[in-house]
């Protein structure tokens, strides 16, 4: 690798619904972003992972000598050993000016926390939450859909949907979260199944934001599943929040959930443990990584 031409830093921030693309120059100025589908290896398989980052590295840094360009790509999935060697040699094909690559938490860690102590949660499709307390890390959550209990995306999802097939059996349910759902659906519940399954947890996450809608117009439903969910959240946070040795540190939290934060923080506020700071960041974590991949120019490679 050569440093010593680098103008440019790429961040890279794949999650499990979405991949980010942010281009700056060495002073953190913007230049372009682009927005791409998932690249988790683990739920995508590694070949569509890389071909994702494939089309995302030559759309934003078309017209660009590579040699010139430091990279650090946080990659959901992407901190096993195997996914992480991998995403590491596919990089390198490249002839980046410099490259690292992890997993999606040093991102996080980085736009939510700035190498300060405190929590750092994800509630995007899926939930996480980071430790950091002075140089140490440790992971709450985010074990997938298939484990976690609630507090993401596909369960605030996952609970509108089966409220609104409730309401069509006649087994309870929410008359107005089977209306949005159909509204969302585009077409009626009965002829959905199939849509839905094939979707993935992404497409039982995108049903999220009908829970809130229906509790802004007063929904009871809508009420017991955010009341569930953030209890849920508040466990994880509680006992990430265990591992810190101050425990006035904050507590960040960040990811597509954040865009309803004037609704989730009473309901979060009822059962964090304690006054610390609790702060809902809109901060796009490839901002973390776009960070990083500057960090690369007159810091060792980072590998997480």
């Amino acid at each position: 690798m050569n440093k010593s031409k680098i103008k440019y830093c790429l961040g890279i921030d794949g999650g499990g619904t979405k991949t980010e693309f942010l281009l700056t120059d060495i002073h953190s100025a913007e230049i372009k972003r682009l927005v791409l589908g998932s690249s988790n290896p683990v739920n995508e398989g590694l070949d569509a992972a890389k071909a994702i980052l494939k089309e995302g590295i030559h759309a934003v840094c078309g017209g660009i000598d590579l040699g010139e360009i430091s990279v650090f790509a946080g990659i959901a999935g992407g901190g096993t050993s195997v996914n992480k060697k991998a995403i590491s040699d596919f990089l390198g094909s490249f002839g980046f000016g410099a490259f690292s690559n992890g997993s999606d938490t040093d991102s996080v860690l980085q736009a939510a926390l700035k190498g300060e102590n405190g929590v750092a949660v994800i509630m995007g499709t899926g939930i996480v939450a980071f430790s950091q307390s002075d140089g140490e890390c440790h992971r709450t959550g985010g074990r997938g859909y298939m484990i976690d209990k609630g507090g993401s995306g596909f369960h605030f999802g996952s609970d509108a949907l089966n409220s609104a097939f409730e309401y069509l059996d006649g087994r309870g349910g929410s008359r107005l979260i089977s209306e949005l759902t159909e509204n969302r659906l585009e077409k009626n519940l009965e002829n959905s199944v199939a849509d839905i399954y094939a979707g993935g947890a992404a497409y039982v996450a995108s049903f999220a934001p009908v829970v809130f809608e229906a509790y802004k117009q007063g929904d009871n439903e809508a009420e017991r599943i955010i009341d569930r969910n953030i209890r849920e959240a508040a466990k994880i946070i509680n006992t990430a929040r265990s591992y810190l040795k101050n425990s006035n540190e904050k507590t960040v939290i960040c990811g597509g959930l954040c865009k309803q934060k004037e609704i989730i923080k009473p309901f979060m506020l009822k059962y964090i443990d304690n006054d610390s700071p609790l702060i809902f960041s809109d901060e796009p974590m490839v901002n973390g990584a776009a960070a990083l991949a500057k960090s690369n120019i007159h810091g060792g490679e980072k590998h997480a």
